[in-house]
């Protein structure tokens, strides 16, 4: 048992900022874990428990779409042939690394990704993975890699046809398969710490067979669909031409959109997209950094959707850095909303969580997941849950955190990890030259 003694609870969902208590959490050892009581005096009430002191307690972030395998593209150093939009920025880049992947490659991009996120203060990812040259087994490596890091998370394989039917069907295969092993773990009296959804890379990339094939097995596995839409307005257009009609509609047709499933993006889509996803309770993936560095333009309908929370894309996982570019990217375009809007689109990751993992993330209460984030950060002005919003855009960053827990256990304690975060970096730049290579021959 941990005792958290003395400290200021955060809470995003509804904003409120505590004074100074006692939050007492059970960890795997104690029995269930999560948090057990709230209230002054519990460091007496529980003497043999670890105490920590100071500080602020938040609940943990979760980065809502990602992709581990772009964690070893940072620096790259390839020759890369110029790109005038988007598309030959995916088929120049992108897919050139996604095909340079194989499993040695994605374990060791997945430990740095996640370790990454974890010193952040992350404690939920969602990833939307990619490596056509090793599909089969490669959500097991993932997921292996969240266990040794110890976040939780949402994975997926990205089906698309870009690389034949063979491999369209390799992919839905892989999304099945380890929908089925999560599944197994549970009948078998686990808790994992991940769970499964169904993967496809964009509309563009998918055509009626597959799109019918993945609300198959949306509907098999009781997953959502996670998907790229509209991304670029090439994607749009491209669904009205092929097959005359929305993205979001044709994703409708086949049963894909629904409370489970993510659309990452959405820069493009229309209003009565929008009204279908929000009818459907479809969340929307935004993010901000991503669609600023590929020049794909700004979703001036963002607004209008209901159930918004925020990703990277695959760059970094750092979501205080995040919502600081969400917030003033949208203040530059002139939208309507402000920090606070934000604020409720970064805790509505947890929402997600709670959809596959069941219970109860994102706050800090008697009864909810004991995935924390303990903050250091002296601020010049009052920190009350009026201004919450306000010190995230322009004060409290991730170099503030200084313990991270998941599941009662600590992953981080007073900035040092329980990973071995030397060898992890090692061995991602090591993998890194080979991927370079890889891709130098592709």
């Amino acid at each position: 048992m941990t005792i958290f003694e003395n400290v200021r609870v955060i809470n995003f969902g509804l904003p409120s900022v505590s004074g100074p208590t006692d939050v007492a959490v059970s960890g795997p050892g104690d029995g269930k874990p999560g948090i057990l009581e709230i209230g002054a005096g519990l460091a007496a009430k529980h003497p043999n428990a670890r105490r920590v002191s100071g500080g602020y307690l938040s609940p943990g972030l979760v980065c809502a779409h990602t992709h581990l395998y772009s964690a070893l593209a940072r620096g790259l150093m390839i020759d890369i042939k110029p790109s005038s939009d988007f598309a030959q920025i995916l088929d120049h880049l992108w897919w050139r690394l996604d095909r340079a992947i194989d499993l040695p490659i994605l374990e060791a991009s997945a430990l740095a990704g996640l370790a990454d996120a974890a010193m952040c203060g992350v404690t939920s990812v969602v990833d939307h993975h990619a490596g056509p040259q090793a599909i089969d087994g490669s959500l097991t490596v993932i997921k292996k890699a969240y266990e040794a890091i110890g976040l939780r998370g949402l994975l997926c394989y990205e089906t698309t046809d870009r690389n034949g039917q063979d491999g369209a069907r390799a992919g839905i295969r892989e999304n099945l398969r380890f929908a089925a092993e999560v599944d197994a773990g549970r009948s078998a009296g686990g808790s994992p710490l991940v769970d499964a959804m169904i993967g496809a890379h964009a509309g563009f990339t998918v055509g009626e067979e597959t799109m019918a094939a993945l609300g198959d097995a949306v509907k098999s596995s009781g997953r959502g669909l996670h998907i790229h839409l509209a991304e670029d307005r090439y994607d749009a257009v491209d669904s009205r031409h092929r097959f005359g009609a929305d993205l979001a509609v044709r994703m409708d047709k086949h049963g894909c959109l629904g409370p489970r499933s993510v659309v990452g993006h959405g820069l493009w889509l229309t209003e009565s997209e929008v009204e279908l996803m929000n009818e459907r309770g479809s969340y929307l993936a935004h993010n901000a950094r991503s669609n600023m560095n590929n020049a794909v333009g700004y979703n001036a309908l963002l607004h209008k959707h209901q159930r918004v929370v925020l990703g990277t894309d695959g760059m970094g996982a750092d979501m205080l850095e995040e919502f600081k570019f969400a917030v003033f990217r949208h203040r530059e375009s002139g939208g309507p909303w402000w920090p606070g809007e934000y604020l409720s689109a970064l805790d509505r990751g947890n929402r997600l969580m709670e959809a596959y993992l069941g219970g109860s993330f994102g706050r800090v209460e008697a009864g909810a997941a004991a995935d924390l984030v303990l903050w250091d950060y002296e601020s010049p002005t009052p920190l009350e849950g009026a201004n919450v919003a306000g010190h995230l855009a322009f004060g409290l960053s991730s170099r503030s955190v200084r313990s991270v827990m998941v599941n009662g256990t600590f992953i981080v304690e007073d900035r040092r990890p329980a990973f071995d975060q030397a060898a992890i970096g090692a061995r991602a730049r090591a993998e890194a030259t080979r991927l370079w290579k890889r891709m130098e021959e592709r």
